[in-house]
This record gives C-alpha cells, sequence and structure tokens, in this order.
C-alpha cells in the first residue's frame, strides 16, 4: 500500500536516505503511517507482524518505522527495475 502511494521518484528518494536523513524523513511522516495503517487505533496484528521481523525481545523501535524502513529496504534491493504487468 505505502509503495503504491509513492511517485517513482520518490521511491528513488526514499531508497538513497542515509540513516540520519531516514530518520528526519520519518520524523516527518509517522503521523501519516500511524493513520493510514490504524496503528492508533489498535491494528495488533501489524503491530505484532512489525515486532515479529526484528531480533527477539526487542521492542524498541515503533512500528511505523519498522513498516516506513522495511519499504526503504525492498526500494534498495529494487530501485531502478522497472516490472511491467
Amino acid at each position: 500500500m505505502l509503495l503504491s502511494d509513492l511517485s517513482a521518484g520518490h521511491q528513488k528518494v526514499l531508497s538513497n536516505l542515509d540513516n540520519e536523513e531516514f530518520d528526519l524523513f520519518y520524523e516527518f511522516v509517522a503521523k501519516f503511517i500511524l493513520d493510514d495503517f490504524e496503528l492508533w487505533s489498535g491494528n495488533d496484528a501489524l503491530s505484532h507482524s512489525c515486532y515479529e521481523s526484528l531480533p527477539t525481545g526487542d521492542t524498541s523501535a515503533e512500528p511505523a518505522k519498522i513498516i516506513l524502513n522495511r519499504v526503504r529496504e525492498m526500494l534498495q534491493e529494487t530501485c531502478g527495475i522497472v516490472i511491467i504487468t
């Protein structure tokens, strides 16, 4: 869902952010991710899934940051690849 909302240009920018830039970007978009994925109102299944992707016992990251970071990782793996369906 998040990937489909990003233009190709935004995808490229997100994939190229260093960690400091990513943290600043996250602070700006966190509210929108929390709203869009209903993390404010108890989307427990998604929150649980986010924490399952982290090392055992690590609950230091916020689910919205985990989601955005995973999107960045996906883009870094595929940025520049065009898939035509």
